[in-house]
């Protein structure tokens, strides 16, 4: 009885769920007398640390190129995982910087988990095709750039004493990641530590710039037209197939409205046959019969994109590099509405945007299939970034970074 009153006093004052809350996390230490480490992604000693109220960052003075007219390039990255594509969009970048005879060295922060230089090293060549020089953050060397990547490093990188430049490469805005609370916060205040912003697409140099007043400027997608393309014998092959990119462990991919969407969708054309990938969905429940291809190599995806009519992809946040390799493999992209996919895709009258409602998302998809012309369709789509090139984008990417560091 006692126990009961205190259970409604503090419902009373807490709300319900604030209670259950509370009645949960006494049972879970009842079952389990261990202690949870504080679950923030960062050293705490980094968080403590970074007083960039106080003690902001100050741009260093330019610098002046050394005679071979290159730099001394410093990333810093989580460990590596096989298969990031994150991870993969910043090799790509390093990779070109190092290829225009900069000197590149990759730093491992290991406030996630743990990994050796040894087995980073052995992941960057064999999934990315990247042999460069990979060290400990506390082993770092003086350089001309240090770069943060995902927010977890920015704090590392703003409490190494450097005369370095130090930039921030962002490519999606990282505290949409999580729920309201420490982690979305600790991420929104790298934004406010005064590095210079390098981003993908120019939806996010807008919210930087216009939300927190950082320095910031971007690059625009590309897309690899050797793998991604449309043959124009493929072109008249096209199957009655629909592919979604389905990744329910990444909220901002809004799984489950895709899901209600094709299920409005195959009830009104069963006939299609739908293809889930980006990751293995056989856990969870689909009210539709479907195949799942779980994660892909780029030319398994190139293929299965060849084939279909339309794919489903949704971002909530920035979007996703899906469209373009899907138009240039003559495949239409069905996105969400909204200014973090038409800025950065651009006016394309090939992509398909509809409201992020499954109604009017499953409609879209429909427009697509009932097409009269799918083969001049999709053959326009291939046509509209035919001269699109992820070496443009790496240009540009190096040519900020030379305007912002040297005279």
């Amino acid at each position: 009885m006692e126990k009961a009153y205190k259970f409604y006093s503090y419902a009373k004052k807490h709300g319900f769920r604030g209670a259950l809350a509370k009645t949960n996390t006494f049972l879970k230490k009842k079952v389990n007398n261990t202690k949870h480490p504080l679950d923030i992604m960062v050293d705490i000693q980094d968080v403590m640390k970074a007083d960039y109220i106080s003690r902001p960052y100050k741009k260093p003075p330019k610098i002046t190129k050394n005679a071979k007219g290159t730099l001394k390039v410093a990333w810093v990255l989580s460990p590596l995982s096989p298969g990031s594509g994150g991870q993969n969009t910043i090799t790509r970048f390093a990779k070109f910087l190092k290829q225009q005879g900069h000197d590149v060295t990759i730093y491992l922060y290991e406030s996630i988990q743990p990994q050796s230089v040894t087995e980073a090293t052995k992941i960057l060549k064999e999934s990315f095709n990247f042999d460069v020089k990979v060290r400990k953050i506390a082993d770092y060397q003086e350089s001309d750039v240090l770069l943060a990547t995902g927010w977890e490093t920015a704090y590392p990188v703003f409490n190494i004493e450097t005369k370095a430049h130090k930039l921030y490469f962002i490519q999606d805005f990282e505290p949409s990641f999580y729920g309201v609370g420490s982690k979305s916060v600790l991420a929104e205040n790298t934004y406010k530590m005064g590095f210079f912003g390098i981003t993908a697409g120019r939806w996010l140099t807008h919210r930087v710039t216009t939300e927190y007043g950082m320095s910031a400027d971007y690059f625009d997608f590309g897309a690899d037209l050797d793998i991604y393309r449309a043959k124009e014998g493929i072109i008249t092959q096209r199957k009655k197939k629909i592919a979604f990119y389905a990744r329910p462990v990444t909220d901002r991919r809004a799984f489950e409205l895709g899901v209600i969407a094709l299920d409005i969708f195959h009830t009104k054309h069963p006939e299609y046959e739908i293809e889930f990938i980006g990751w293995d969905t056989s856990g969870y429940q689909v009210p539709f019969p479907y195949t799942n291809r779980g994660i892909l190599s780029h030319q398994e995806l190139a293929s299965l994109y060849q084939e279909s009519i339309a794919c489903l992809v949704l971002s909530l946040t920035n979007v996703s590099l899906l469209p373009l390799e899907l138009l240039a493999a003559g495949c239409i992209p069905v996105v969400n509405e909204g200014d973090n996919n038409s800025m950065v895709l651009g006016d394309n009258d090939n992509i398909r945007y509809a409201p992020a409602s499954p109604i009017q998302l499953a409609e879209a998809i429909e427009n697509v299939v009932i097409a009269k012309d799918i083969q001049a369709q999709a053959k326009r789509a291939a046509e509209s970034v035919k001269t699109l090139q992820w070496s443009d984008s790496y240009t540009k990417f190096e040519n900020i970074i030379l305007k912002e560091v040297t005279k």
